[in-house]
């Protein structure tokens, strides 16, 4: 008979890998789209930005048509990204993956506005706590930063 040690340790290490995969965060950043966080600290110290997924300028027209009477909804068919109902949470899911990995928001943010579209997807935000002076001298007042996070 096996010991309660090691039913423990499976247990553990079960409930680790579900956790794992359900932790939400990293949508489309497998696709040809370009991942950008746009950050400013306004002199009140709020921190805002606006995470932003986008085909690359020069593939943007590649691609595009007039579809009439359909739907494209393969993600490989044109580029782009495939918009369904669950799109906007992924959007807000890979927003607050960014700004915390990132160190720009500690405390999570508030979605200011936002918007899908197949080659253009952004969310603004508002961070929950007001900038530090490390956080000026980190980020500055105003730039956009490419997203190069491991997964």
């Amino acid at each position: 008979m096996l010991s309660a040690k090691f039913w423990s340790l499976v247990l553990v290490s079960f409930s680790g890998l579900l956790i794992a995969c359900s932790t939400p965060g990293r949508s489309y950043t497998d696709s040809s789209m370009a991942e950008t966080l746009e950050i400013e600290i306004m002199p009140n110290t709020s921190k805002m930005f606006v995470y932003r997924l986008r085909q690359p300028d020069r593939e943007a027209g590649e691609g595009l048509r007039i579809e009439r009477g359909g739907f494209m909804g393969s993600e490989g068919r044109g580029g782009g990204v495939s918009i369904g109902s669950s799109t906007p949470k992924k959007l807000e899911e890979n927003a607050g993956y960014v700004v915390e990995r990132m160190g720009y928001c500690k405390e999570g943010f508030l979605v200011i506005d936002s918007s899908v579209s197949r080659f253009n997807l952004w969310l603004k935000g508002e961070c929950k706590e007001g900038a530090t002076e490390e956080d000026k001298k980190r980020f500055g007042a105003k730039q956009t930063l490419p997203v190069n996070l491991k997964k």
